[in-house]
C-alpha cells in the first residue's frame, strides 16, 4: 500500500500521515516500523527489488552447462519482471525524484540494478572459471548484457511510447541479446 501511495503521488508529495491512512493503521504505528519515510521507502525498493531478483538467483544456482541458454533464460526472466506494471512504477519514480532526493536513487541502485548486475557477474564467473569465456571485467560485461537485453524498449515503454511486450518478443530480444553476447566472449 505504501508503494501504491509513492507511485501515485510521488515521494515529495507522500507523507507518513497519508500512508498510514491508507493503510487504515495509525501515524504512531507505522513510525514504530519505519522512523522515517526513507526507511519505509527503501523497505518498499528492497521489496520491489526483490521479486526482480528471486528468479535471477535461481538461475545463477542452475547447473546448466549452455551459457546462451542461460543467459536467454536470466534475460526473459529480468525482462518479464522490469515490464511488471509495480516495477515501472519504481523505475519512473526514481527517474522523477531522484535528482532532488539523491538517497533515493542510491537506495535504489544497492537494491536492484547493482544486485541484479552482482548475480549476473556470479552466474559469468563460474563459466569464466571453467575456461568457457574469456572476459577481462565480468561486472562491465554484466552490466553491459543487461542494457543489451532491455535494448531501447524498457526506455520507450516507460516513457508511455510502446505498449509493454508480450512474452514472445520478450523472449526474442532475450535470446537474440544471449547469442551476441556469448559470442564476444568466446576464447579466441
Amino acid at each position: 500500500m505504501a508503494a501504491d501511495v509513492f507511485a501515485q503521488i510521488g515521494y515529495c508529495a507522500s507523507s507518513m500521515s497519508t500512508i498510514a491512512a491508507r493503510l487504515g493503521g495509525s501515524k504512531a504505528t507505522l513510525y514504530k516500523y519505519f522512523p522515517s519515510k526513507e526507511l519505509l521507502f527503501e523497505a518498499v525498493l528492497r521489496g520491489r527489488c526483490e521479486r526482480v531478483l528471486a528468479p535471477l538467483r535461481d538461475l545463477r544456482s542452475s547447473d546448466d552447462a549452455d551459457l546462451e541458454s542461460l543467459l536467454a533464460k536470466f534475460g526473459v526472466a529480468f525482462l518479464t519482471k522490469i515490464y511488471e506494471p509495480v516495477s515501472l512504477d519504481v523505475h519512473r519514480l526514481i527517474q522523477s525524484e531522484g535528482l532532488r532526493f539523491p538517497e533515493l536513487g542510491k537506495a535504489f541502485f544497492r537494491s536492484g540494478p547493482d544486485a541484479v548486475v552482482e548475480e549476473l557477474r556470479a552466474t559469468l564467473e563460474r563459466f569464466e572459471t571453467a575456461g568457457l569465456i574469456a572476459c577481462d571485467d565480468l561486472r562491465l560485461a554484466a552490466g553491459q548484457f543487461l542494457g543489451m537485453v532491455r535494448g531501447d524498449h524498457h526506455l520507450r515503454y516507460s516513457a508511455g511510447l510502446w505498449p509493454a511486450p508480450d512474452d514472445a518478443e520478450i523472449e526474442r530480444q532475450a535470446r537474440h541479446a544471449a547469442q551476441i553476447f556469448v559470442y564476444g566472449l568466446q576464447r579466441r
